[in-house]
């Protein structure tokens, strides 16, 4: 069995070129592991060995599993299907058999959350047993809730509502409140709210909290079989997932968990600040860092450019540079002209790079962006429109209606098949006939996308299993995690909907004063009134990591260059143009321009 081991180990060594650090972090036998891993850094190839080798050299023995958390019910599956593809390879050449599919359970919180609710929520509800049957809500809005919900009082209404915005901004007092409300919450989901078969998004968490703390029998249960639990986007956890995983911990759990501190982006929705650092002391990780950037290891300017935004971060008051990445950057004199040459741009790079992709990223919708479309519809330029944010009304209800006819669909045939998945489209289709907008189009298209990547690689799953990440997709307003797979050179899309994807080409517009930064994240308080030239202080250090944070996202989107464009004049939330400063970003130390 050694020789075999050993011949499994080499295969894994030469798959990751004998990376010191991926090898480190793979083989390693320390039960706690906190493994930070930059963008480009082959943080999932190690993921998905790391989880081989456990399964190869039977570090889950029958029946145990491996427990894999993730931010998005796309990355979940899509860390099943990598495991599935990656173990025949590493094995080939010798007899060492296994089931991934009975070793391994992937989810993101909210799946996992909803699993357990619907195999034990019965000692709650009978009704838990009908789960999937729920209408999923966001409870934010108390008028909403008292409006939807009968007998719900104003109250109750404000409570949850209360409970919501707590979840999402983050703070000693928001946690205090939430401790403090926790059993309240739950009790008036319990009597008001599930007889409606109706769920709120926090409650799938908050209902499986509660039955994991005052059940010693259903904790233990998972305690003893997810006997090592990998959590990856780590960064991106909020404090009622945190609080899942805690009470999934057993003192002989063996925890694995990865992602990049940098890369939290996911503030404004309650992502928990400095929750590697806290997590570290909590449950005694041991931390390597992975050390390579295979993204931009042949391309200098930008790999200094990696190197240099991530000084910014360590040290905000002093970054240690040692050389400035020099990188391509052009002002226009007004957003027309820059939408022109952002056009013009695009045009170029793919006669010069033919099967070569281009992202366009936006901080925001606004001005610039509508005349950056305009241009290129006016030049016939085909382009994939993916500026869908988490709250655009639109995309929600796209999502709300993809999920109605999915579940009035199912009520009459319990299996997803190509014909069930062509009449929804069919059905989602006929009820947006009359919607010509580029937005519906766009989201129309998706879904396309969506039901043939679902048939294309998902083999794996059970019937069961597809049926969730159908479910889950739609529940979660998940679509647009699928615009990787869109058929088209160039995308325009927000940096939030980008994370986790790259192109070879990507465009940053708009870096101006107000607009990246954003005006409320960091302009709005900033004591520079003249030349934005920014100084990094206490009283603006939080604020300037989180705005650092999606400008590290947005340009680690870029597998070969990155291009900033920016204006002389813009157009103001009274639609009057005004002189604008350049963005404070492309000053930061340890960046010049060519």
């Amino acid at each position: 069995m050694s020789e075999e081991i050993d011949l499994i180990k080499d295969k894994i060594k030469a798959k990751h070129s004998n990376d010191e650090k991926q090898l480190e972090a793979i083989f390693s036998l320390e039960k706690r592991l906190l493994i930070e891993a930059p963008a480009g850094y082959g943080k999932t190839n190690t993921m998905v060995s790391k989880i081989a080798y456990m399964l190869l050299t039977n570090q889950i023995p029958y029946p145990k599993k491996i427990l894999a958390l993730t931010f998005s019910v796309n990355a979940a599956y899509k860390i099943k299907r990598d495991v599935l593809n990656n173990v025949p390879i590493i094995t080939d050449g010798s007899s060492y058999k296994t089931n991934v599919n009975e070793k391994i359970f992937v989810s993101n919180y909210h799946g996992f959350a909803r699993r357990l609710l619907k195999r034990s929520g019965y000692k709650i509800n009978n009704s838990f047993l009908e789960i999937d049957t729920f209408k999923s809500i966001d409870d934010k809005k108390m008028e909403e809730l008292v409006g939807m919900i009968s007998g719900l009082s104003i109250q109750e209404g404000e409570l949850m509502s209360n409970f919501n915005k707590a979840v999402k901004n983050l703070s000693t007092k928001s946690i205090n409140f939430l401790k403090d409300n926790f059993k309240t919450y739950n009790d008036i989901i319990i009597t008001k709210v599930i007889p409606h078969k109706i769920i709120p998004y926090n409650a799938i968490l908050t209902l499986a909290l509660m039955l994991l703390k005052n059940d010693e029998v259903i904790r233990n249960f998972y305690k003893q079989l997810f006997t090592v639990i990998l959590a990856d986007e780590f960064q991106d956890t909020n404090i009622l997932s945190y609080w899942l995983l805690s009470y999934l911990i057993s003192d002989d759990s063996k925890l694995i968990l990865l992602g990049d501190p940098l890369q939290r982006i996911y503030g404004f929705i309650g992502a928990i600040p400095d929750l590697f650092s806290t997590s570290e002391k909590q449950f005694s990780l041991s931390k390597i860092v992975l050390g390579i950037n295979y993204r931009f290891n042949s391309n200098k300017e930008m790999l200094l450019l990696d190197n240099n935004l991530r000084r910014n971060a360590e040290k905000p008051f002093s970054p240690d540079i040692t050389e400035n990445a020099r990188l391509k950057y052009i002002k226009l004199n007004n957003q027309e002209n820059e939408a022109i040459y952002i056009v013009d741009l695009s045009l170029q790079l793919l006669k010069e790079n033919p099967g070569k992709k281009i992202a366009i990223l936006a901080k925001q919708r606004g001005y610039n962006i509508n005349k950056i479309i305009d241009e290129f519809i006016k030049k016939s330029v085909p382009f994939f429109y993916s500026l869908f944010t988490d709250d655009d009304t639109e995309y929600i209800n796209f999502n709300k209606a993809c999920l109605q006819e999915l579940n009035e669909l199912l009520k009459i045939n319990k299996t997803i098949t190509k014909k069930i998945v062509n009449e929804l489209q069919n059905k989602v289709q006929q009820k947006y006939k009359d919607d010509k907008s580029i937005f519906t189009e766009s989201l129309l298209s998706l879904l396309k996308v969506f039901f043939s990547r679902l048939f294309l690689g998902s083999s794996f799953l059970s019937n069961d299993e597809k049926i969730n990440l159908v479910r889950e997709v739609f529940e979660y307003n998940g679509l647009k995690q699928y615009i990787e797979f869109v058929d088209s050179d160039i995308i325009l899309s927000t940096v939030h909907g980008s994370k986790g994807l790259e192109w070879d080409f990507v465009i940053l517009p708009d870096m101006e004063k107000s607009s990246f930064p954003g005006y409320l994240g960091l302009c709005k308080n900033c004591s520079i009134k003249g030349d934005c030239n920014l100084v990094i202080n206490a009283d603006n250090e939080k604020n300037f990591l989180e705005e650092l944070s999606v400008f590290y996202v947005a340009v680690t989107r870029a597998r070969k260059q990155i291009y900033f464009t920016s204006s002389e004049k813009q157009i103001n939330y009274a639609g009057d143009e005004v002189d604008i400063n350049d963005s404070c970003f492309l000053r930061l130390p340890g960046i010049s321009f060519v």
